[in-house]
């Protein structure tokens, strides 16, 4: 029992930001999610060519990385103080499949009990998925940049600050992963949950001291995994709300 409760103790980075890092952690927690609850309706909307999409995502995720970056330098720390530093190869390898297992797990009871609830995906979340080869391609540079740039921001940056205001990491994942899920929210109200808990599952390699490497490779293969022909096993077309256009 104690071997468990030290393997999941709290060793969240923890930053007291000055005014920048302040202003960008606000950013992350309502600005940014706050825009992502504009986009329209897409039952009603007009769906972009999957690679117009997929350049949009590499764009605006990548944009997302450089601003934070930006801050974190502006603040004058390094990467390594929001949870970006090496880890052994057995942590990195362990926690890395841990995240991938338990983000994938999640997915798939959350998308089929949404389902049973009569809770149907959305357009965008199905159009999303590749179809050609070409299109794999580049989703794996979405599920690459995804991976790395959300990761550092939602939880490497965003869960630093708020742990060194709340001074509790898994409060603090808690709080980072509302924000994280409304974030998805163009995949529909169960995207949201998803993204959520995903999101929460990805904290742990960072709350207990492994780092965010662990994390980023994760969200990677889980992204990749989905988009390769794993969602298939969750999402049927008839639960989709309308057709998706090609």
């Amino acid at each position: 029992m104690n071997g468990l409760i030290s393997i999941f103790q709290d060793l969240s980075p923890s930053v007291e930001f000055g005014w920048a890092g302040r202003l960008f952690v606000f950013l992350l927690l309502v600005g940014v999610p706050f825009l992502a609850l504009l986009q329209p309706d897409d039952r009603e909307a007009w769906l972009p060519p999957r690679r117009a999409l997929y350049a949009s995502a590499i764009i605006g995720i990548v944009i997302l990385g450089a601003l934070t970056a930006f801050v974190l330098w502006a603040e004058g720390l390094p990467p390594s103080a929001i949870g970006l530093h090496t880890t052994s190869l057995v942590s990195f390898l362990g926690w890395t499949s841990v995240a991938t297992a338990g983000a994938l797990l999640g997915n798939f009871l959350i998308s089929r009990g949404a389902a049973r609830l009569g809770i149907r995906e959305s357009r965008l979340t199905y159009h999303l998925m590749p179809v050609t080869r070409e299109e794999h391609r580049v989703f794996l540079g979405v599920s690459a940049t995804a991976g790395l740039c959300e990761e550092f921001a939602y939880h490497g940056f965003l869960l630093a600050g708020l742990a060194g205001w709340l001074e509790n990491g898994w409060l603090a994942a808690l709080v980072a992963n509302l924000a994280f899920g409304i974030l998805h929210g163009y995949q529909g109200q169960a995207g949201v949950v998803r993204a959520f808990l995903m999101g929460y599952v990805l904290c742990l390699p960072v709350i207990v001291g492994a780092g965010l490497w662990p994390s980023i490779t994760a969200h990677f293969l889980v992204n990749a995994l989905l988009g390769l022909g794993l969602w298939k096993w969750m999402i049927r077309d008839d639960e989709v709300i309308g057709i998706s256009n090609q």
